[in-house]
Formats: C-alpha cells, structure tokens, sequence
C-alpha cells in the first residue's frame, strides 16, 4: 500500500471534519471502498495548531504518534484557544489566512499540494470595510506550513 494510502483515511477524515463536510452513516471505511491509514512504524505524525483570537499559528512534525504531535503544536502555538486544525501523516499541511482574515486549511502529499489546497479552501476574499488598500477580492496567502521528513 502505497504511503499516500496509508494517509488517506485518518488525513481526509480530519481535514472534512475541519471543512464540516463529514458524512454520516453505518458502513465501515473498509466496506464503503474508502482507504483505511494502518499505522506502521515508519510512519510520522504531524499537527498545525491555530488561536482564531490572536493568529498564532505552530507546527509540529516527526512524532511517532497523533497525540504527540497535537500535543506540541498545541503547546508552541501560546493561546489560550488554539486548536488542532489539521493532522497529517507522511505528508504536508499548510494553513492560509484570506484578506477577511478567515483561515482555511489542508493537508497533501506535497508541501507545494497543501499550499495550493489551503488557499483554494478560501476562495478569493476582499478585505473588510474601511481598507487602506484594494478593495478588490484576491487569493489568500499561506501563513504556515510543515512537512514531516518522509513526506513525498
């Protein structure tokens, strides 16, 4: 099984979790054809942490559990309300912040992949009322990003 497999379960599940986009129901991953991450021992676990009140952003990467990780993103990121938004595993994450100043999150094999899915969770956004600058919408911009070292 390839690693990006082995990611797919445990990464999409936090990721739609963190968009809202989680479905309900009966059948196990296994019987409705989803992949299932199994954990091996080479595998490492990574985390971003976010504060919605201050913008503090941190990382955490190369853990050998999802636990260890959340743990230290959450205790670099320093508010009081940061929050795990993504965890990640033999891969990428990445975080961006919108001219509204929304955040938007995602994880991908590659750095560059998480980037791009990042910021295309936010769509263009124009900044609120008043702005010294362009009022026109514009893309967001990535704030932070993390890989763990065996990442693709």
């Amino acid at each position: 099984m390839s690693l990006l497999r082995k990611a797919s379960l445990g990464l999409a599940v936090t990721s739609m979790a963190a968009m809202g986009t989680v479905a309900t129901g009966t059948a196990s991953a296994a019987e409705s054809g989803e992949p299932v991450f199994i954990a091996t021992s080479g595998d490492l676990y990574g985390a971003l942490a976010l504060s919605k009140s201050t913008g503090n952003v941190a990382y955490a990467v190369n853990y050998g559990s999802w636990d260890a990780a959340d743990n230290s993103a959450v205790s670099q990121c320093g508010g009081g309300d940061c929050a795990v938004v993504v965890h990640f595993a033999n891969a990428c994450g990445a975080v961006a912040q919108g001219a509204d100043t929304r955040f938007g999150w995602a994880w991908a094999p590659t750095k560059v992949e998480a980037e791009s899915a990042a910021i295309n969770v936010l769509g263009k956004s124009a900044p609120g009322f008043p702005d010294t600058g362009s009022s026109s919408p514009r893309q967001g911009k990535v704030i932070l990003s993390a890989c763990t070292d065996n990442a693709s």
